[in-house]
């Protein structure tokens, strides 16, 4: 599974334009940026603080990237070491397990929640590809 922030609204429009979601990040959309920005689960987090702060209509998106119809390719951000996954063309709803709102904290910050179970099957996914037992 991978994960991208959204907002409810945008969430919402992709349900009723043809099945497709294209919003790359926060006020971006896919065809300014040539993709869209995922996270995967230990990414979350830091994602939400910097980006979605005090934010009361952030939607969570799972995503099943078997599902992902557009390439999924993981790369690092300008300068950085950390991989993230990037969906290189629009969304379709129908790879998206789940869409869980999103609650704030009195200091603004998000609380993210990915079930273990995800996590585990993403631990699974990564050894696998790897070649460990």
């Amino acid at each position: 599974m991978i994960y991208h922030l959204a907002l409810a609204a945008d969430w919402a429009a992709a349900q009723g334009e043809g099945n497709d979601y294209r919003i790359s990040s926060l006020g971006r959309h896919l065809d300014d940026i040539g993709f869209i920005h995922c996270s995967f689960p230990h990414q979350l987090q830091r994602v939400a603080d910097t980006y979605y702060r005090a934010r009361t209509d952030v939607v969570l998106l799972t995503i099943d990237r078997s599902k992902v119809t557009s390439p999924i390719r993981e790369e690092s951000t300008e300068g950085g070491t950390d991989l993230y996954p990037h969906i290189y063309g629009p969304l379709n709803v129908d790879a998206v397990a789940t869409a869980q709102p999103v609650t704030t904290r009195p200091d603004g910050t998000l609380v993210i929640e990915v079930t273990e179970d995800e996590t585990g099957l993403l631990n699974l996914l990564k050894k696998a590809k790897n070649g460990i037992n």
